[in-house]
């Protein structure tokens, strides 16, 4: 897979829900987090590890993970949180439906492009008139700088 689907944040389900947290381990938790959605909703349930990702003493994470428990599934040697698994599932399957869409839209788009240069050198007779268009006149990138000279230029 190339591009990790974006993350939905909801802040006030969060905050609900994470109320009885000091700042620390909000913080610990909220890091957690992203580093769960960026591995694919799981990482591997190991002191030393998690405590690198999180930047802090595996002491620490261990006292942390005590009162994060309440929030995460730890099992089988591994860590998730059950909203973040199904999120991440989700954006998975929506980003490979939008995906397939947009090829589609760039497949026709295409078609649709060669069959109006096609109608177009067909009237045009001599094929020269087949231009693309776009929004506005094409300019070269200096003109709005002139014309910016221009109007700036007190009268005599």
């Amino acid at each position: 897979m190339g591009k990790i689907p974006m993350q939905q944040w909801y802040p006030d389900a969060h905050i609900a829900d994470t109320g009885t947290l000091t700042l620390e381990e909000q913080g610990a938790y909220r890091l957690l987090m992203d580093h769960l959605w960026i591995k694919g909703g799981y990482l591997p349930d190991n002191d030393k590890d998690v405590a690198r990702l999180l930047r802090i003493p595996v002491k620490k994470w261990q006292k942390i993970k005590v009162r994060l428990s309440d929030y995460l599934l730890i099992y089988e040697g591994i860590i998730t949180q059950k909203r973040l698994k199904r999120d991440y599932q989700y954006a998975i399957k929506k980003s490979a439906i939008n995906a397939q869409n947009g090829g589609k839209g760039g497949r026709k788009t295409a078609e649709n492009w060669k069959s109006n240069q096609a109608n177009a050198v067909a009237k045009d007779g001599g094929g020269g008139g087949a231009r693309r268009r776009t929004n506005g006149q094409a300019q070269h990138i200096s003109a709005p700088l002139e014309k910016l000279e221009l109007e700036l230029k007190p009268e005599p």
